[in-house]
């Protein structure tokens, strides 16, 4: 009756209809969705039929392999230009993860891309990123660059608030990128940005250990990254506590701490089950001894950071001779500031990079707070006596 009444061009597909009703008697069980998809597309409720496409995501049925891509072929495709592109791009998106075949993948988003998203940057963006993530999963890297730049430059340029997934789509394809390329600054940096984006929580669980371990491993192996004290306050690192990287958290806290014992310790044990952390031993060796170089300075009042190389030495637990490259690869890191005196075989440190304190460094804060109160104090009473003479004379 709907369809004799509507002028031919808005009239329902009775292919997509029919398809749907083919569904719901082949599976009894999910009739309710395919009823309330027919209904909301033959009175033309595309706000209401987008979310019910959304809302079926999570349902199981449709979570096996190829119901979302056969719904979307079927039925979506016939009336995609009438929904939002953003939200049409996050069921294609759904769609595709179920098509294993790498090439079938690309054609299936390029045909997106080229179609209903054309021109619809935060749709488009959504589905570049897919395609980098299927490119980096099929080790197409090359290809990756230029997808990554056109999606920045459209993020840049977009009037008004682009949607927090279409972010969240962005670094997660950045960090997975960086991570095929094993640049451990640029992991752990976009993977940070992912995460403001998308809390931990919101990551498949399935998905969460992994991606905390690769976090932390590319903090551990990142050339900037020394404030591992912020690192550990976050939830994403939490995450490995019960997990079988629980070794790495430990291998976090022994860098916070410069902890350099517990650090030798887990690398003999652990290091071949990460090849990142292996590939990069020997600047970790001396990651972890800056570390324990810059806890020394902190720990030191003001007005004694003249520290001798022997101590250093012995602190760091390293040879004589190697203490002024220690001290130098510090100051390159931007890590450490001071001046060398290689006469006296000493080091004036006059700045140390701030860090998130733990519990121990912070009651060493507040006993030399309590030392310095002590000196003023003392320095307040002499200059009390003193100037009672002065009155007297």
């Amino acid at each position: 009756w709907l369809a004799l009444r509507l002028p031919r061009h808005q009239r329902p597909s009775m292919s997509g209809l029919s398809y749907l009703q083919e569904q719901a008697s082949s599976s009894p069980s999910e009739e309710k969705h395919f009823t309330e998809l027919s209904e909301f597309f033959k009175d033309k409720l595309w706000y209401q039929l987008t979310e019910k496409l959304l809302e079926l995501l999570k349902v199981p049925h449709f979570q096996k392999s190829p119901n979302l891509v056969t719904l979307y072929t079927e039925f979506v495709k016939g009336f995609e230009k009438d929904i939002n592109k953003l939200s049409l791009a996050q069921f294609a998106i759904a769609a595709s993860k179920q098509l294993e075949e790498y090439k079938e993948a690309i054609k299936f988003l390029d045909g997106i891309i080229d179609g209903a998203a054309k021109g619809e940057k935060q749709a488009e963006t959504m589905c570049k990123m897919e395609k980098v993530v299927r490119m980096v999963q099929a080790s197409e890297l090359d290809g990756c660059p230029k997808l990554l730049e056109e999606s920045k430059t459209a993020m840049e340029e977009y009037k008004g608030i682009m949607d927090p997934v279409v972010h969240s789509s962005y670094y997660k394809s950045m960090f997975l990128y960086y991570k095929a390329r094993k640049d451990a600054t640029k992991i752990f940096r976009n993977a940070l940005l992912y995460l403001s984006y998308t809390p931990i929580d919101k990551i498949p669980e399935g998905e969460r250990v992994e991606f905390s371990n690769d976090v932390s491993v590319a903090a551990l192996a990142g050339k900037e990254i020394f404030n591992f004290g912020e690192l550990l306050e976050r939830p994403v690192v939490k995450v490995l506590g019960d997990s079988k990287y629980n070794w790495v958290l430990g291998l976090l806290e022994a860098f916070s701490k410069g902890d350099i014992q517990a650090y030798d310790k887990i690398m003999s044990e652990q290091k071949a089950s990460q090849p990142l952390l292996s590939e990069n031993e020997k600047f970790l060796s001396t990651k972890v001894r800056i570390l324990r170089l810059m806890g020394l300075v902190f720990t030191r009042p003001s007005n004694e950071r003249a520290i001798t190389f022997k101590e250093i030495a012995q602190e760091c637990d390293m040879k004589l001779d190697q203490v002024e490259y220690l001290v130098m690869k510090g100051f390159s890191l931007g890590v450490l500031k001071g001046i060398i005196d290689q006469v006296d075989q000493t080091v004036t440190m006059t700045w140390v990079q701030p860090q998130v304190l733990t519990k121990d460094q912070i009651k060493g804060m507040g006993k030399r707070l309590k030392a310095w109160s002590e000196e003023v104090a003392k320095a307040t009473a002499e200059v009390e006596e003193h100037s009672k003479e002065i009155v007297q004379d």
